[in-house]
């Protein structure tokens, strides 16, 4: 569907649409308008990402692509570190439909400036469904998306329930848990900086040693559950790897699908949440039959 469209003009276009979304969530006077206006998001969401990489890459000087990356990554981790405080403080002051209008205001502020810096960007190399049969052929991006699914699986498989995990088990105080998910949010600047500086100088062992990171993060998590600065030492770290993978994939995806960007990353994009979600539903099911304590052991 973006194929042919000028990604200058598509960039606008889903501000433009992110913008207007977000205030009809401000300004729904029912359930079901509420509902169309998330829908909405969430597709110029997935179009936004789909493309996002690429074109960083695309605009980065030569011999810059990964730190292009790694600061796209550093843009997402601020955002999510920041913006979901603010929400919540937005909300509980103010009311949730004004968290919906500010969000609104800033994605129209985002795309004036777009209009006003951004050049112009002819579709390139952006693939189309026509592509898909070519990309299932490439046994390298087969492996890599395979290997995305199990790894965020597995991640998510002990991550998504951390909080309840040092609570119940490591009998964190609340403030001590606030810590953990902070440090876990500024990991990503972390793997930003060291993602942009060394992958390039060695790919397959930066990969290769973020996994074996994930993997004894996971089976450290029980051992140290009762020394709290051990697991905040433990979570940072866990997060950084976490984070230098997710990065190492996109840019692989992009080098193995150079002539299919946009779709290569769409799949990409779509399976990292198939991990998301799975790992979720798999450490629920560990946690009601092998109990919350097991899920570092599960996700390792």
């Amino acid at each position: 569907m973006t194929k042919n469209i000028e990604r200058r003009k598509l960039l606008l276009m889903l501000f433009a649409l992110f913008a207007l979304f977000h205030a009809l969530s401000f300004f729904s006077w029912n359930f079901n308008i509420l509902l169309v206006s998330r829908i909405g998001i969430a597709l110029t969401h997935a179009v936004f990402w789909s493309i996002t990489a690429s074109l960083a890459v695309r605009l980065a000087p030569t011999g810059k692509t990964n730190q292009a990356l790694g600061l796209l990554s550093t843009g997402t981790v601020l955002a999510m570190v920041l913006g979901i405080p603010l929400g919540r403080v937005v909300g509980q002051y103010f009311g949730w439909q004004l968290s919906f209008l500010l969000i609104g205001v800033c994605a129209a502020g985002v795309m004036l400036v777009l209009a006003k810096n951004l050049p112009a960007l002819p579709s390139q190399n952006t693939g189309s469904l026509s592509s898909l049969p070519s990309l299932f052929k490439r046994r390298n991006l087969m492996l890599l998306y395979a290997m995305t699914v199990l790894i965020i699986t597995a991640h998510f498989t002990a991550y998504s329930y951390i909080e309840p995990f040092v609570l119940q088990v490591g009998r964190f105080k609340a403030e001590q848990v606030t810590i953990v998910l902070s440090l876990y949010g500024l990991a990503g600047f972390a793997a930003s900086y060291l993602f942009g500086k060394w992958f390039a100088k060695s790919q397959r062992l930066f990969m290769l040693g973020a996994v074996a990171v994930i993997l004894l993060s996971a089976l450290l998590l029980l051992p140290f559950v009762s020394f709290p600065y051990a697991v905040y030492a433990l979570v940072f770290i866990w997060g950084v790897a976490i984070v230098i993978v997710s990065l190492g994939m996109v840019s692989k995806v992009l080098a193995f699908a150079s002539d299919a960007t946009d779709v290569a990353n769409s799949i990409y994009s779509g399976l990292y949440n198939v991990g998301i979600g799975g790992g979720a539903l798999l450490g629920h099911y560990v946690t009601v039959w092998f109990g919350l304590s097991n899920i570092g052991i599960a996700g390792a």
